[in-house]
């Protein structure tokens, strides 16, 4: 298995003391993604070093299946409406969302791959720098480089981030996330959190 193409990665920063209103929200979004159908599965991560955010992380096999998900999302009324809905419950709990697409670098890549929702933990490098340590790169435009590094475990995240100074660690969040099958079929107890 290999990463996907086209990752969409958005980081929306919590806002301190709104943290259990924020998580409120987002957990009704994620049930209600399975009752109305939400189109394609995502993946939420929240940092345990550095500001409080959450990462939120769409991939695609091409620019193709990404114009066809977005359609399929506009397709779906209700889902957009209550999308909506709660992005403007959650506005006054967070901050200035940061979204950006970025494509994989196989080249650039090195170590065990980051494939979408199969670590329970990150090491996450943004640096403009050409990548030196080892990780799953994903460019964004402005030669932004993104250094995914899985870990299952927090230890090993915590020795993944030391190598590389900077770095944020994170999270998954099964109850944010609406995943993809394979994804709950991999690490099934994790998962169970998950509404889907």
């Amino acid at each position: 298995m290999t990463p996907l193409l086209l990752l969409l990665i958005a980081r929306e920063p919590l806002v301190p003391g709104h943290e259990n209103e924020y998580r409120q929200i987002e957990q009704e979004t994620a049930r209600l993604s399975v009752k109305l159908g939400c189109p394609h599965p995502y993946l939420a991560m929240e940092s345990l070093t550095g500001p409080k955010e959450i990462w939120w992380f769409n991939s695609f096999d091409s620019a193709e299946d990404q114009k066809q998900v977005g359609e399929a999302y506009q397709k779906n009324a209700p889902f957009s409406a209550m999308l909506k809905k709660n992005s403007d419950r959650k506005a006054p709990v967070t901050g200035k969302v940061v979204e950006v697409y970025a494509q994989y670098r196989p080249e650039l890549s090195s170590g065990p791959p980051w494939i979408l929702g199969h670590a329970r933990f990150l090491a996450i490098a943004v640096t403009k720098d050409r990548p030196s340590s080892p990780g799953t790169v994903f460019e964004a435009p402005g030669g932004i480089f993104y250094v995914f590094s899985p870990a299952r475990t927090r230890e090993q995240a915590d020795r993944l981030a030391a190598s590389t100074p900077g770095s944020t660690i994170v999270v998954a969040r099964p109850e944010f996330s609406f995943p993809a099958k394979d994804w709950i079929a991999a690490d099934p107890q994790f998962w169970q959190a998950s509404p889907r």
